[in-house]
């Protein structure tokens, strides 16, 4: 193991990242991050050494983790488009943080369960283990290989079927990333992702006390000459689930809108961050 990927996971370096910085876009404009859960959900919130409000800081990186439900209510990061490191490594497994409890968050174990797939008859994963922040959006500034290797930790991880985490969410990332890079001025973006966790998410069959997270969302707010701007998509890996037969039929909706430049998928996934702020 190399030097940069030991620090990335040891707890005495963990404690010294800060996180997130809500005025990373222009400086001035503050994205706080203290009043996006409610009170309620607060309660949620894992005892972190080293954090009194529950929040576990990574390098650019700052994770809200629900203790009961063992995912994320979101993570916000930083991205610089214009300070983006090539041949950057990624890690080939994820870690536990060391400043939580080992049981509140998930494992290989979890991850371990196959379904046969009946095109050709060969073992495949139910869920793959899908990054909230992704190392490639985080391979950027002089920390490049650290703050990517920092994304390989449970915490910031949530359970995806292999064709949303592997398809349309992928290109999710790699378009935001690329789009960050063609901005002409400021390059900086602050992103805000997560889960709908809902009360009536259907339980894993494999693991009865874990309840399966079915929506997913992706907030970008940047910067223009004209002011600040955000837009959001949803993305659903439901139908696939239920073609592996996992749970229990559950039907929800997004609202769709029509806004905002040239994502391929745009038309179908794009949503109003303000129906975000409604769930």
């Amino acid at each position: 193991m190399s030097t940069v990927k030991k620090i990335a996971f040891l707890k005495e370096e963990l404690l010294k990242c800060t996180g997130f910085s809500p005025k990373f876009i222009d400086e001035e404009t503050n994205l706080s991050l203290t009043s996006i859960l409610k009170t309620k959900e607060k309660t949620f919130l894992p005892k972190v050494e080293g954090n009194k409000s529950g929040v576990l800081q990574y390098t650019n990186l700052s994770v809200f983790y629900h203790s009961e439900r063992k995912i994320p209510f979101f993570a916000a990061y930083n991205v610089d488009g214009a300070d983006k490191k090539a041949k950057i490594s990624r890690s080939n497994s994820f870690y536990f943080d060391p400043r939580i409890s080992k049981d509140i968050q998930l494992s290989k174990e979890f991850y371990a369960f196959n379904y046969t797939d009946s095109k050709n008859q060969t073992l495949r994963k139910v869920f793959e283990i899908g990054h909230v922040a992704a190392h490639n959006e985080m391979s950027w500034g002089k920390d490049a290989q650290l703050q990517t290797y920092r994304t390989f930790h449970f915490p910031n991880s949530l359970p995806q079927a292999e064709l949303l985490n592997s398809g349309l969410w992928k290109s999710l990332e790699s378009y935001i990333i690329n789009e960050t890079s063609a901005i002409d001025k400021n390059k900086k973006i602050a992103v805000f992702t997560g889960p709908f966790i809902l009360p009536n998410d259907p339980v894993y069959k494999h693991a009865p006390d874990f309840q399966i997270p079915l929506l997913f969302f992706k907030v970008v707010v940047f910067s223009t000459e004209k002011g600040i701007y955000s837009t959001a998509f949803v993305m659903s890996h439901e139908k696939r689930l239920k073609e592996l037969d996992i749970f229990e039929k559950v039907v929800l909706k997004t609202e769709v809108i029509s806004e905002f430049s040239d994502f391929k998928y745009r038309k179908v996934f794009q949503v109003n961050v303000g129906f975000l702020e409604q769930h």
